[in-house]
């Protein structure tokens, strides 16, 4: 209970049924006492109770109380803390995960608060396509005995099937789920304040509601106890006094999960040892450890399915008990636009939105490779290591083994030298640090403030070996103290590896400074920005968290800040802020001690208003860097921060919160250092940036049902073999799994009339010729592949158009984004488009063509 922290009844019933589990004698309850244990939380957002309870009962202690909104419930997001399943960044939900696995209940229940009067959750559909059957099977069999015994009992109002959707596996009673148990939840009638008031309900009677709630009636928080405490009784009742069978579908599910391998596949995934962005894939695969999902790594190289992988790569087997966590969240998702309303997100698949490269391997030879189980933290090789050339050959070694070097002189004879760290000039003029786009670098940069980085801005080789635009550069001349030994020992904490070269590369660079940072907030609103203030958390970048009125106020911003960021709000609400006759504070006092925490103020009245546009203009001329998101990002184009830019309607498309393709257009900008030709980013709907056209017209895609993997795949039934009830095929089956396949994949390309002959590179040099604007990513303009995850309806509107943009003011830039960087921990991947935008804020020019 307590998980929302404005739904405060289940924190009283929860602590009352404690009670009541224990002394109460009568059959009913020495049922569940002796045939179960029952775990309970009262509160799991502790924080946001102490500061609902602050807000709540001021009033009554104090009639002339100030009371303000319950802006913050935890330390970062409000009602999203029921969404953080995909990524783990918040405490409650790894407190939730170890619990889990450590007890591994075989029944897991949130309670919640919103309907009328109990809905008891099963979904409507389409359910998740990775859980195997008997759970969905099990949703059904406790809620209608809660809705029969209750229906019985004459109570009004419990019904079930038609609110939640069962597709987004982020909230957090899929924790059990997930694990082989039971998640489940109630949204019951709220309890408010406690006080007693007049409610209002839907009478109308459905299929799945034949026993409505009350058109209108009187409610109180003894009704909202009363009420949610009967279901759970009910429920845990039935629950214990059947364990056999449930424990039974616990094991069946587990045994059916370790099969999944050999029976519906897939074998397994490979993380490839060649990706470069060792630190995005080891944090990804962390994940997985925190789910309790065993990863291996390869003690050798193999090829399978035709790929060949080197040794060290990892992969996540299919045949063990936590096998559907890998793979529903790596697999693609399709979710058909015509389904009903989905209820959140419709598309995650990780890899691409921590933009790490995973494999899914059908071939179930892969799991006899040689490997072992990784048991502790996984980390990249780093430290620094001699880069030296002798002919053709590349001689790597850590530096403190290395006694003597082979180094190639300048007539190309090659000459002998000792090594003696610290002490030798051919061994310590610079040392290279390839930059990848891994967010582990950018920690590093903002730690090591002292030293002196510079970043190429265009890719070179040294000795063979190839770097990337954005390479950190340090010259041993310029800093100070055995430079060797400092970056050793960061490589190793930071997961990076400096290449000790003889001559500093003949490359155009830059200067890295570290930026002064302000995160704007309102005070309406904090769900939102609270994810771009983990993300900064996690990677320990040091910000100052402002309110709108700071941006209004302050005359002398660029002298404050070299960044600002304004979290994603609308354009009015970002304007005007809160409104009101009287100050509105919101600050600690004696009367709500709670209050505050986060960022306080004597008045949360007030937007940026027309003075802080005057401010904000000239900080950006003067050299500041403002970035704006999503949909505020209506803001720098209204007040004409970014010349020609527009925000384009888009009536008919349909892209619900998901993961959709980018394509890499300006390589040269700072904040595309380290990008590939492709990135996968979260995409909601809006906005939808002019400029781009697409190639071929989507009429719709909808021509699969609702499922695993994208438009042009088949979709798996769970727990049986993919080849049950199909005609006999080649190879077990899957040779008339690949022929369906292509089947679907001709008939979308014929749908969608995509030009076999079209070009991404054509498009690109057609892009925005002349613009005012510098388009750094766009949405792929090729219809058919635009859709990573998710669904997509009219994606002709979408496709073609610009995602992550900068323009120029004077002397400074604002970049923007459609896309969503900073999503519920999700988007890892785009985490360093900012923070490359942050670490080139001074240098955003280089490379404009």
């Amino acid at each position: 209970g307590g998980l929302h922290s404005s739904e405060t009844g289940s924190p009283e019933m929860l602590m009352e049924l404690v009670y009541r589990l224990a002394v109460d004698e009568s059959e009913f309850i020495k049922d569940i006492r002796e045939n179960s244990i029952v775990m309970i939380t009262p509160v799991l957002e502790p924080d946001g109770r102490d500061k609902l309870v602050d807000v709540r009962m001021a009033p009554r202690k104090d009639s002339a109380a100030v009371v303000p909104p319950l802006l913050y419930w935890g330390k970062y997001v409000s009602h999203d803390n029921n969404r953080d399943g995909l990524s783990l960044t918040l405490k409650i939900y790894q407190h939730s995960m170890k619990t889990y696995l450590e007890y591994k209940a075989q029944v897991k229940h949130d309670l919640h608060e919103s309907a009328s009067h109990l809905y008891v959750s099963t979904g409507t559909g389409p359910y998740n396509a990775w859980l195997d059957p008997i759970v969905i099977d099990e949703w059904q069999t406790i809620a209608y005995q809660e809705v029969t015994e209750l229906t019985k009992e004459g109570v009004p109002g419990v019904w079930t099937h038609g609110f939640y959707d069962g597709w987004t596996p982020n909230y957090e009673f899929m924790i059990g789920n997930l694990h082989n148990a039971i998640g489940r939840f109630y949204e019951v009638q709220g309890a408010g304040d406690g006080s007693t008031r007049r409610i209002s309900g839907r009478p109308e009677r459905a299929w799945y509601r034949p026993n409505p709630p009350l058109a209108s009636t009187m409610w109180s928080i003894r009704n909202n106890v009363n009420l949610s405490q009967s279901g759970v009784l009910v429920a845990v009742n039935y629950v214990a006094t059947n364990k056999e069978k449930f424990m039974e579908n616990f094991y069946l599910k587990s045994k059916r999960s370790v099969a999944k391998a050999t029976t519906e596949g897939p074998a397994a995934y490979v993380f490839p040892a060649e990706d470069p962005r060792k630190g995005q894939q080891a944090r990804l695969l962390k994940l997985f450890q925190m789910e309790g999902v065993e990863v291996h790594r390869a003690t050798t190289s193999f090829t399978v399915e035709g790929q060949t992988f080197g040794a060290g790569s990892y992969i996540l087997r299919l045949d063990q008990p936590y096998s559907r966590i890998a793979d529903m969240f790596l697999d693609k998702q399709y979710f058909n636009p015509n389904d009903p309303r989905p209820y959140d997100d419709v598309g995650w698949t990780l890899g691409p939105l921590y933009n790490v490269k995973t494999v899914r391997i059908e071939d179930t030879s892969i799991l006899s490779v040689p490997m072992t189980l990784i048991k502790g933290e996984i980390k990249p090789e780093s430290g620094v290591k001699i880069l030296t050339r002798n002919d053709e050959h590349i001689q790597f070694g850590l530096a403190n083994n290395i006694k003597h070097v082979v180094l190639a002189s300048g007539d190309g004879k090659s000459v002998i030298v000792d090594y003696s760290p610290g002490l030798n000039e051919y061994a310590s003029t610079a040392y290279l640090i390839n930059y990848c786009a891994d967010n582990m670098l950018t920690t590093f940069r903002f730690k090591k403030s002292a030293l002196k980085i510079h970043a190429a801005e265009e890719s070179f080789t040294v000795a063979g070996k190839e770097f990337n635009a954005g390479t950190f550069i340090l010259k041993s001349s310029e800093n100070t103290g055995d430079l060797e030994q400092q970056l050793d020992e960061a490589g190793k904490v930071y997961g990076f590896i400096a290449y000790c070269v003889v001559e500093v590369p003949d490359v155009p660079m830059h200067e890295i400074e570290v930026p002064r940072v302000a995160l704007v907030h309102n005070w309406s609103s904090t769900q939102t920005e609270g994810w771009i203030r983990i993300a900064l958390d996690e990677y320990e970048i040091p910000y100052d968290y402002v309110g709108l009125q700071e941006i209004r106020d302050n005359t002398r911003l660029r002298s404050t800040y070299d960044v600002i960021m304004l979290g994603p709000m609308g354009l009015t609400q970002a304007l005007n802020g809160v409104q009101g006759n009287t100050p509105r504070p919101y600050r600690k006092t004696d009367l709500m001690p709670n209050i505050g925490r986060q960022a306080s103020t004597d008045d949360i009245r007030g937007g940026i208003e027309f003075e802080g546009v005057i401010n904000l203009r000239n900080f950006i001329e003067q050299g500041g860097l403002f970035i704006t998101f999503t949909s505020v990002s209506e803001f720098p184009i209204h007040f004409f921060f970014a010349q020609d830019l527009t925000i384009k309607e888009t009536p008919n498309l349909w892209a619900r919160g998901g993961v959709y393709k980018t394509i890499l257009e300006d390589a040269a900008s700072p904040v595309a250092y380290g990008f590939g030709e492709e990135l996968g980013v979260y995409f909601n709907s809006s906005p939808v940036f002019s400029g781009g056209r697409a190639v071929g017209e989507t009429v719709s895609t909808t021509q699969r049902p609702s499922g695993r993997g994208g438009i042009g795949d088949e979709d798996i039934i769970q727990g049986r073999p993919r080849t049950q009830g199909q005609p006999p095929a080649g190879a077990g089956g899957q040779a008339r799994a690949r022929q369906m396949t292509e089947q679907v994949q001709t008939q979308v390309q014929q749908q969608l009339q995509i030009p076999r002959e079209f070009e991404r590179g054509d498009f690109a040099r057609r892009g925005a010729a002349g613009a005012g604007y510098r388009t750094i990513f766009r949405f792929n303009p090729n219809t058919q592949d635009l859709l990573i995850s998710g669904g997509i309806m009219s994606g002709e509107e979408l496709a073609g158009a610009p995602a992550v943009v900068t323009a120029k003011m004077g002397e400074g830039h604002t970049l923007m984004f459609s896309n969503n960087p900073f999503w519920r921990g999700e988007t890892q991947g785009s985490y360093t488009l900012v923070f490359n935008a942050l670490l080139h804020y001074n240098d955003l020019d280089a490379g404009r063509r």
